[in-house]
């Protein structure tokens, strides 16, 4: 069920390509207490759910995800027995959206690629920040800006035409658990299911030597690809 295709000519559409094993939903118990260590976060490590609908994304279902500053990443989605639909690695400003079973992968810059995933551009280190709830509200006119309730909770943020809106916050400290996403002609959310901070170091995570046995393409390539 995992797919990626144009929804009209021209118009690069991310469609129902996040789809984890049903089993998974069973899983998902009432959500824990999360507290962010004190000595800080440079990592987040995870399970969600994502509904998003609009001009550069329409994505429904569930994904696995790692974040660690400054900037790697790794985004994973999987059929329903088992196989890996697409991942996406983030490193160095560049991220990698790719296709196993097609054995192709298209690059582009970090915060464009999220913006097809998610709708909304966000670079690594940023989701980092997002999902701990640890985003600082300092930030420069060309960047994102942040809001915090009156309990000092993260609360929401924008950045030109991007915005978020936490709605819902895990028991504990603040870390946001469902956040409403907002981007240019885009809008939806993210659930988070499961969540963990700093986890141990797995560099492998992030290697792209093995692209070096796939197919490069450009994106519209990518997705005149999918719709044959």
């Amino acid at each position: 069920m995992g797919s990626i295709r144009p929804a009209v000519r021209g118009r690069a559409v991310l469609a129902g390509a996040l789809v984890i094993v049903s089993a998974l939903a069973a899983c998902v118990r009432r959500a824990p207490v999360l507290i962010p260590p004190s000595g800080g976060i440079e990592a987040v490590e995870g399970f969600g759910s994502a509904s998003i609908a609009g001009v550069s994304a329409v994505v429904k279902g569930k994904f696995s995800f790692v974040f660690r500053r400054p900037g790697f990443g790794r985004v994973e989605a999987v059929d329903p027995i088992g196989r890996t639909a697409f991942l996406i690695v983030f490193r160095d400003g560049r991220a990698w959206f790719v296709l196993p079973g097609k054995k192709v992968y298209a690059e582009d810059a970090a915060a464009v690629m999220m913006e097809r995933f998610l709708g909304v551009a966000l670079e690594p280190g940023e989701a980092v920040g997002l999902l701990s709830g640890t985003w600082s509200a300092a930030g420069a006119a060309d960047e994102w800006r942040v809001d915090r309730d009156p309990k000092g909770r993260l609360s929401g943020g924008f950045r030109g035409a991007f915005s978020f809106t936490v709605q819902e916050f895990f028991p504990g400290d603040g870390v946001p658990r469902e956040i409403g996403l907002e981007g240019p002609g885009t809008s939806g959310r993210v659930k988070v299911h499961r969540l963990g901070f700093n986890p141990g170091l797995r560099d492998e995570a992030f290697d792209t030597a093995f692209l070096s046995r796939f197919a490069a393409k450009t994106w519209d390539e990518l997705l005149e690809l999918l719709d044959r």
